[in-house]
């Protein structure tokens, strides 16, 4: 008889949480007191028209990630096929979904533009172009936000949102001039990475850190070689941060159209920028919450942000539609392709075993010449 106990690991028990709080939180919108479901079964009508638009924003959030993933490879890589852009975008948002602070997205593209023949230096360049124009974009999109609307912000926001508000402001900015640092500096970014390894061998997770920063140093020197060449093309960066606004202006303009989907024409009384304005802050305050999705965090600071917009009979149906849309429907979206990488993952975890292998042996060497 087998007396052995299985441990269960501590990722098994967050994700558990996590699904466990998201299932509630769907329950609670649906079934609880002015649900969805009770909005449903009152006399109130649901306009199908501003739901499908709700819908339509977010898949064009989707396909102009994709098309500007593709721009950014397509500039250091030759012949990257759009299939391939669009199947690393969608990984990228599925694993951004499901894991904490959505670290999980970019690791994941790397690997399967890997196994599509990129090479993953190049990958990395350019998801971190990507992601530098999406901060700078991001950053840019909230001072316009709190110049044009404080005010309406003013009159609404509880003292608790506008501190929250403001460590989002700050880290957002933080991390554009983290970004910039690491993007343009080598010397500081190879300190950096050094002080990193030496913390890590310490620590025992990096065995051998010369041969890593030998490894890390080659392909900071492409990076930033890269990125000196895309400061010159003017032009195609424009055309990204376009690009940027308006797929940034889809993601916040959901809420609009389901404000819309649930509010009679007769009291419609708030304006589309309003509303994206709110939207901008939800997300600005939700994403300090480091777990998937920003799981409860998210649907609490729209709650907040949008409390003078929605009453209390749409507020619960608005959340529930909006996280339906935005954040469950990416995950069902991008399921399919969330398996993309598996067989490049294998080859990874191989290499990183014979890599730990050589290592091994050369210790030994060392110690037999020792003697």
């Amino acid at each position: 008889m087998d007396t052995k106990k299985k441990k269960i690991s501590g990722k098994t028990v967050f994700n558990f949480i996590v699904f466990a709080l998201c299932g509630f939180m769907i329950v609670y919108f649906c079934f609880s007191k002015g649900g969805l479901v009770e909005l449903i079964n009152s006399s109130q009508q649901i306009n199908i028209f501003w739901l499908m638009l709700a819908i339509g924003a977010h898949l064009l959030n989707i396909v102009i990630d994709a098309v500007i993933l593709h721009r950014f490879l397509n500039l250091s890589t030759n012949g990257v096929k759009i299939t391939h852009s669009i199947k690393a975008a969608l990984a990228g948002q599925f694993f951004c979904a499901v894991t904490p602070s959505s670290t999980g997205g970019q690791p994941m593209q790397i690997m399967i533009l890997s196994h599509y023949g990129v090479d993953a230096g190049k990958a990395t360049s350019a998801l971190v172009q990507k992601f530098l124009v999406w901060q700078f974009t991001l950053t840019g999109y909230t001072i316009a936000v709190i110049l044009l609307k404080f005010n309406f912000f003013a009159e609404r926001l509880s003292p608790f949102l506008w501190v929250m508000s403001a460590i989002g402001f700050i880290v957002q900015a933080a991390m554009i001039f983290i970004l910039i640092l690491v993007s343009f500096s080598h010397k500081i970014t190879f300190r950096l990475i050094k002080w990193f390894c030496k913390i890590g061998n310490k620590l025992r997770f990096i065995k051998n850190p010369e041969k890593t920063l030998d490894k890390i140093e080659q392909q900071l020197v492409y990076f930033h070689k890269s990125n000196k060449e895309l400061s010159e093309h003017k032009g195609f960066l424009a055309i990204n941060y376009i690009l940027t606004i308006i797929q940034m202006t889809a993601i916040y303009i959901v809420p609009y159209c389901v404000y819309r989907a649930l509010s009679p024409d007769s009291t419609i009384n708030v304006g589309v920028f309003d509303i994206i304005s709110a939207q901008s802050f939800v997300n600005m305050v939700s994403s300090l919450v480091p777990l998937p999705g920003a799981s409860g965090a998210a649907e609490l600071s729209f709650a907040g942000f949008f409390s003078g917009i929605f009453d209390e009979t749409t507020m619960k149906s608005a959340i529930l539609i909006w996280r339906t849309i935005t954040y469950y429907g990416t995950i069902f979206i991008s399921a399919p392709f969330s398996g993309m990488g598996k067989k490049k993952a294998t080859e990874l975890v191989t290499e990183m075993q014979e890599d730990i292998e050589e290592v091994e042996e050369e210790l030994e060497i060392g110690e037999k010449s020792g003697e």
